[in-house]
């Protein structure tokens, strides 16, 4: 593509010939013509004076004289031919002496010469004719000459031209090129290029337009920028904390990988999520739960002081990376210091919280050869440190994958077991010490799974606590114990009252009260014969909110229990201010009945706590006669274990001794 530099120059290089070509052929015309003019003037001349010399010799009939006068010019290099001739024709006089006496030959033109006569003659008659035959040889040469003088003089005009055009195109585009590497400077990512084009004509607006653009992109390209810096920050990092999120943690986890490997060091990954934090976004809603996970990450940030990788992959779960590991006992510090920092009570939103983790730790590369397997077997290792009681860690062990495989298996089954029809519900009787009569029974969920066989409440209740599932889970027990308490109404069986457990999630869920009030008018179910057990554990998280539910159950006409009393270390303050019925003992504090420990003597301080609250209290676990003399001596209530029965179907209820006696 030819610029417009070299376009200009050709159109004014065609311009320029176009003008001093003619000029120079005029100019060559008109030297030609003078010199053309200036010679046959001479000729004319000459042929005059030729002319009067030969009148006179015709006059006198004697041409010698003229053939003298034009002897001389017969070596004139101007002159080829002189002839005279008489009246008749015949050649008198010439510079060619044989013609003369003969007719004059016919005059013919040649190249580079003229033939010019005239007649002669006197007032009366013709005299004769003269012939000069011209050489225009002299005028070739010189205009030949001039020719040569005009070649060089065009050429010269030709590449002044050339060079004139070439000037002037630089002279009008050089700014046009400023332009264009500016706009190329541009185009390749430079921004805010200017150029310093001045003029008031259409380059120097042109300039001041472009000066306005790049100035104005230069501000869209920084806001660009910043906007990029801010999606690239939002894409790998966690919107909440601002801690990297899992993109970027797998990342930097995958560069540690190929570092510790390529300089032969170890790393170490430790996962940790709060425990019970899901109690905290049900009972004070996720406004707070956001508040103290936000507090939480600052305050690893700053225990941590940038040495290790944080990350927030999700909910309330987080991630540290050691990058070097010299030993195994450094990640187990690094461990402490966080259960440490999460043991100091934490405000927000005027609340106060007790916090605590559950971390699993595993090093690279005896646990995992890359950052996939070292988060599943750290995962693995933090449900080992929630089973073996939560607020600790432990390291990751090549057998507990079989076991959180069976226990993954286990949650995808148990999510089906209701709708499979897998679940049932038997019955614990409650007895009273006084009389051996049934006051009661609690209902205790059952799972016979085609897989697992018969799964124990303590293997499969956590499960369905952690994953939510024990609210489906739990209304069903509802559900299905007020039918059977019915049921047993209709038949006549002499059992006062059936005992439903609540956990603290369907609680904290806000509908607790309307889903007792349904499942009571669902079985036509009188609101006595029921009774809640809650756990102190939960009463003690948020005891002003557990007041006021226990209240509005309290409302329906249901009776309310505390169970496993004494394991939460219980707030008295709150204690007698709790709408409850029955306060039930720990089965730990009973088993020790009769042995030198404390946990006996707790035991019996529970039962005369609730004595002078006027609660009825009753012991779980009771299992041979000394539990159930001794806590009668000490002025228990109700007894509820082995002794007396384990939970049953409801059919075999109808076996029990106490029955047939009524009956």
């Amino acid at each position: 593509m030819t610029s417009l530099k070299y376009l200009i120059s050709t159109v004014v290089f065609m311009l320029q010939v176009c003008i001093i070509t003619p000029l120079l052929w005029f100019t060559f015309t008109a030297y030609r013509d003078a010199d053309l003019k200036q010679l046959q003037a001479r000729e004319d001349t000459f042929l005059a004076l030729s002319t009067q010399i030969a009148r006179k010799a015709l006059l006198v009939e004697d041409a010698a004289d003229f053939q003298l006068f034009i002897t001389s010019f017969a070596t004139a290099y101007h002159i080829k031919q002189i002839m005279l001739t008489d009246q008749t024709g015949i050649v008198v006089a010439s510079t060619e002496p044989t013609n003369i006496g003969l007719p004059m030959p016919r005059l013919q033109q040649e190249k580079k010469s003229v033939w010019k006569s005239t007649d002669i003659s006197n007032a009366a008659e013709q005299l004769g004719v003269i012939a000069i035959h011209y050489s225009r040889a002299e005028m070739d040469k010189s205009l030949q000459a001039l020719v040569g003088r005009g070649i060089p003089i065009a050429l010269a005009a030709v590449i002044i031209s050339a060079l004139v055009g070439l000037g002037l195109g630089h002279l009008l585009t050089r700014r046009l090129q400023d332009l264009e590497r500016a706009s190329r400077r541009m185009g390749d990512g430079e921004m805010g290029v200017t150029v310093r084009i001045g003029g008031i004509d259409e380059v120097g607006r042109l300039a001041r337009v472009f000066n306005e653009m790049s100035h104005n992109l230069q501000i869209q390209f920084n806001e660009l920028q910043q906007t990029q810096q801010e999606l690239a920050f939002q894409a790998q990092h966690d919107p909440l904390t601002g801690l990297p999120n899992r993109l970027l943690f797998d990342l930097r986890c995958s560069q540690a990988i190929a570092s510790a490997h390529h300089n032969h060091h170890s790393a170490a990954l430790l996962f940790f999520d709060l425990d019970h934090f899901k109690n905290i976004n049900d009972s004070y809603g996720h406004q707070v739960g956001d508040c103290v996970l936000r507090a939480v990450a600052a305050r690893l940030t700053l225990t941590l002081q940038n040495r290790h990788l944080i990350a927030r992959l999700g909910g309330d779960e987080f991630c540290v990376l050691q990058e070097r590991v010299e030993h195994e006992q450094e990640a187990a510090d690094l461990a402490r210091s966080i259960l440490d920092m999460l043991a100091t009570p934490l405000s927000c939103d005027q609340h106060e919280f007790f916090l605590s983790a559950s971390i699993g730790i595993c090093l690279y590369p005896q646990d995992g050869d890359d950052e996939v397997r070292l988060l599943r077997n750290a995962d693995t290792a933090m449900y080992r440190a929630k089973a073996a009681g939560r607020g600790a860690y432990r390291f990751y062990q090549r057998e507990q994958t079989a076991t959180v495989r069976e226990r993954t298996d286990m949650e995808q089954r148990l999510r089906k077991a209701v709708e499979r029809g897998e679940l049932r519900l038997n019955y614990q009787p409650q007895i009273c010490l006084q009389s051996g009569a049934v006051v009661g029974v609690e209902a205790l969920a059952r799972w016979s799974s085609p897989e697992f066989g018969l799964v124990t409440p303590n293997r499969f209740i956590p499960i369905a606590e952690e994953t939510g599932l024990i609210l489906p889970m739990g209304e069903w027990i509802l559900d299905d114990a007020c039918r059977q308490m019915q049921h047993w109404r209709k038949e006549g069986t002499p059992i006062p009252r059936v005992a439903v457990n609540l956990s603290a999630l369907q609680i904290q869920r806000g509908d607790i009260v309307e889903m007792v009030r349904k499942a009571l008018d669902n079985a036509h179910l009188p609101a006595d014969c029921l009774e809640l057990e809650i756990t102190e554990g939960y009463i003690l998280q948020d005891a002003d909110r557990a007041v006021a539910v226990l209240k509005q159950l309290r409302d329906l006409g249901v009776s309310i229990a505390i169970d496993d009393f004494g394991t939460g270390f219980s707030s008295l303050s709150y204690l007698h201010r709790l709408p409850i019925d029955r306060l039930k003992i720990d089965k730990s504090f009973v088993h020790e009945i009769g042995a030198t420990s404390r946990a006996a003597q707790v035991a019996q301080a529970v039962v005369n706590l609730g004595t002078a609250l006027g609660l009825t209290v009753i012991g779980e676990g009771v299992e041979n006669q000394h539990h159930a003399a001794t806590l009668k001596d000490w002025g228990c209530h109700e007894a509820q274990g082995f002794l007396y029965a384990p939970a049953l179907d409801p059919a075999q209820l109808q076996l029990l001794a106490p029955f047939r006696k009524e009956l």
